[in-house]
């Protein structure tokens, strides 16, 4: 018939989870039958050691920011796999998932550096017509870095124009730049027009055809008062070459 109490035993590393509304104890009346009262406790978290996640190439070089993961003692982790441009993922050092402990752990992932993607760029040098008159160049590198295609000096050629950017970034599609140029004109041997009798005496004044080599010329049959045309030697009608020439009418 006595009153009971039972009092909240206080553990270390415990939180005591039964008692009814917040109260410290629990009172009772003592019986002539054994009586038992357990008290269920909740064992209180313990921090655990940090997981360091690393991000790393082949030579141990890191390719990404660690991460750090943080816990309790006997709470789960996982860790994640990045996807880092330019790298493919090879293996991973370390248990990936597993549980937080009193000791630091690490866990690393290694990747493989992926083979740059190269780029061309033609550079072609042409004259007016589309005519090639040097040899074509090509340029190479990794996408995404810059290029400068070249003006080259071509003998006998004006620089006139490019076609196409003659300097920008490699891209994964080839580029054509087209430097076009105009011939330089070339003064070529004079074109000598005669005008004789059939003995070979002149009767009329020379005249001098001069222009450039491969323009075409015309030299003129003259009317002469008191002779008649009887045959020319030569071509009235050609082109101009690096050689002088010479047409001859006869009367």
């Amino acid at each position: 018939g006595d009153t009971s109490e039972i009092n909240e035993s206080t553990l270390s590393s415990y939180t005591l989870n039964t008692l009814p509304t917040k109260r410290n104890s629990i009172t009772g009346t003592l019986s002539d039958q054994p009586q038992t009262m357990t008290c269920h406790y909740t064992k209180d978290p313990v921090k655990a050691a940090n997981i360091t996640v690393s991000y790393q190439d082949a030579d141990g070089n890191q390719i990404a920011a660690p991460k750090t993961l943080t816990g309790n003692i006997g709470d789960a982790y996982q860790t994640v796999q990045a996807t880092i441009a330019g790298y493919t993922f090879k293996q991973v050092n370390g248990n990936a998932a597993g549980q937080f402990s009193d000791k630091p752990q690490t866990v690393t992932y290694v990747y493989t550096k992926d083979p740059a993607k190269t780029g061309n760029v033609t550079v072609n040098y042409q004259d007016v017509d589309g005519k090639q008159i040097a040899a074509s160049k090509t340029l190479t590198g990794n996408v995404g870095t810059a290029y400068q295609a070249v003006q080259a000096s071509i003998d006998g050629y004006t620089f006139k124009q490019v076609n196409g950017n003659a300097a920008g970034q490699f891209s994964d599609t080839t580029q054509t730049v087209t430097y076009v140029y105009t011939k330089n004109p070339v003064i070529a041997g004079n074109v000598t027009v005669n005008y004789q009798d059939e003995a070979g005496k002149q009767i009329a004044a020379s005249e001098t055809l001069t222009g450039n080599v491969d323009d075409s010329y015309h030299a003129v049959q003259k009317a002469i008062t008191g002779y008649h045309f009887k045959a020319v030697t030569g071509e009235p009608d050609g082109r101009f070459t690096t050689s002088a020439q010479t047409i001859t009418y006869v009367y």
